[in-house]
């Protein structure tokens, strides 16, 4: 059956060709895109073909100028048959954008991802070639508008079109005027929950390329003259394209200002989605940082992922904007729990907790109280997190020297039942971890994973300090050899030295037994 589709479509994809050439070739065949156009309402899932048709056909007319169409002032209106040829090809030109749109939120998946492709190729193709003359640089901000509000407007969410959109948003005038648009559609007194996400999806991928500061203008102003932007709309022969950082900060900051206004902490995979957006990519462009304090501390009370989240932006505030919040290091301290084990984000609470924990001024008895919590996790943790718990263990007792003393050697039954340390207290400085000793350590050394008892038999020789980065190469390399055992390199097993009827090879080697 699939074979039979596959046959199908294949003959559809030639037909269409035949139709588009035969058009593009002589205006006897004009009746081709209207044939094309009205088999958009026939098909139902699969139009893939009619997209990569439509797109080559309007490409084509948009780059021989033929669809352009000048109107003069106070003249009358040109009703000859060229004019009227080349108004009833605006009107297919608009018919097909509209079409695309629709396909972009119906059929399969893969026709909707070609369906923003093919709306952004002829956006491309607008903006090179438009539709009046132009000798400047020209962006078709309405076509970009109309594509953002069927992102967004749309009744399912649209990830994977958005996730698509990325690759074009590394284009600097697709940043900035996406961000403009978006400004504009941004405002809605009560949007759905979808809407909302949708919309912050979008936001994110709109800063994926890095936008730059003043401080990094101020200093690198010669790396940016020297390096060339990527242009989506640009043409050797117009104006290059006035690319404004701070423009681009201040529609962040209104598109952020919208967001605020609606409901982002009522269900947890929005909430999530804003912390992310919000300590990821908004923290840097914000102009009033201060003003994400209620947020950010609100979500910190959450508890689970949320808190981790909330956390960083936090970090953010303490460290760069002089914000004080009480019990900060009590809130560390409680989100060290088993449930962290569960969570996507718990390299990066690790990674975190070691910058906090950073400071030689801190009191050694909140110092000692992280030590021990760190240790006793240790033991139920799973052995790639156990490793990591070490690690921010041995920079604990490595930036204090004076938590050594706990480091003990044994590990009988009776030292564990009298140990005063409280596992169940949520404040570190009442879980009483100065009188205890981390005989955690001497236990791990027995650990079934070698890798972690490494690791607890060289804390308890000499603590070295060690980097707590999140790893992404080495979790990407992990993810690709989960995913993909075996590579195979050969068609046919070799038997020997050289390839099969490949004979060169034993004019120079000859094995030897």
């Amino acid at each position: 059956m699939a074979a039979v589709q596959q046959n199908l479509s294949k003959m559809v994809s030639a037909q269409l060709r035949n139709k588009a050439t035969e058009f593009l070739n002589s205006r006897k065949h004009a009746n081709n895109l209207a044939d094309i156009l009205q088999m958009f309402e026939a098909e139902t899932e699969n139009y893939t073909p009619l997209l990569l048709t439509i797109e080559v056909i309007f490409t084509d007319l948009l780059k021989r100028g033929d669809l352009i169409q000048d109107v003069v002032p106070l003249k009358l209106i040109d009703c000859s048959p060229e004019a009227e040829y080349t108004k009833w090809l605006r009107e297919c030109y608009e018919t097909a954008l509209t079409r695309t749109l629709e396909c972009v939120k119906r059929g399969r998946t893969s026709s909707r991802l070609q369906a923003l492709v093919t709306a952004c190729k002829l956006m491309q193709a607008e903006g090179k070639h438009p539709l009046e003359s132009s000798l400047g640089y020209f962006f078709p901000s309405v076509r970009l508008k109309n594509l953002f509000t069927v992102l967004l407007d749309s009744e399912t969410l649209m990830s994977a079109p958005i996730a698509r959109f990325q690759e074009f948003t590394e284009y600097r005038d697709v940043q900035q005027y996406g961000l403009k648009v978006l400004s504009t559609i941004a405002y809605k007194k009560s949007p759905t929950s979808i809407y909302m996400q949708n919309y912050l999806e979008l936001l994110d991928k709109l800063l994926a390329s890095e936008i730059p500061t003043e401080t990094k203008i101020k200093f690198k102003d010669r790396d940016i003259d020297e390096k060339e932007e990527k242009i989506l709309c640009g043409s050797e022969n117009k104006a290059p394209f006035p690319y404004n950082p701070g423009v681009c900060r201040r529609y962040a900051n209104r598109c952020w200002g919208f967001a605020c206004q609606w409901p982002l902490c009522g269900e947890s995979r929005t909430h999530r989605r804003a912390l992310l957006l919000l300590v990821e990519r908004l923290m840097p462009l914000l102009a009033k940082p201060h003003l994400a304090t209620d947020m950010l501390c609100d979500s910190l009370d959450a508890g689970g992922p949320i808190s981790m989240l909330a956390l960083q932006g936090v970090l953010e505030l303490v460290r760069r904007h002089n914000i004080d919040y009480p019990d900060m290091y009590d809130r560390l301290y409680a989100m060290f729990e088993p449930e962290m084990f569960a969570t996507r984000y718990k390299k990066r609470l690790l990674h975190l907790a070691d910058v906090f924990l950073s400071s030689t001024h801190l009191p050694e008895g909140l110092v000692a109280a992280f030590a021990k919590r760190v240790s006793r996790l240790a033991l139920v943790a799973p052995p790639e997190d156990a490793a990591g718990l070490l690690q921010l263990l041995a920079n604990l007792l490595h930036r204090h020297p004076a938590l050594k003393r706990m480091i003990c050697l044994d590990d009988t039954p009776a030292l564990m039942s009298g140990d005063p340390y409280v596992m169940e207290e949520t404040s570190a400085e009442r879980a009483r971890a100065l009188g205890s000793s981390l005989w955690e350590l001497r236990a791990l050394r027995r650990h079934a994973a070698p890798p972690v008892a490494a690791a607890a038999a060289a804390l308890l020789a000499a603590p070295r300090p060690a980097d707590l980065a999140p790893p992404d190469q080495a979790l990407f390399d992990a993810e690709l050899k989960k995913r993909f055992k075996t590579i195979e390199m050969n068609f046919a097993r070799p038997q020997g030295m050289h390839a099969q009827n490949v004979e060169r090879l034993l004019q120079y080697w000859e094995l030897m037994a």
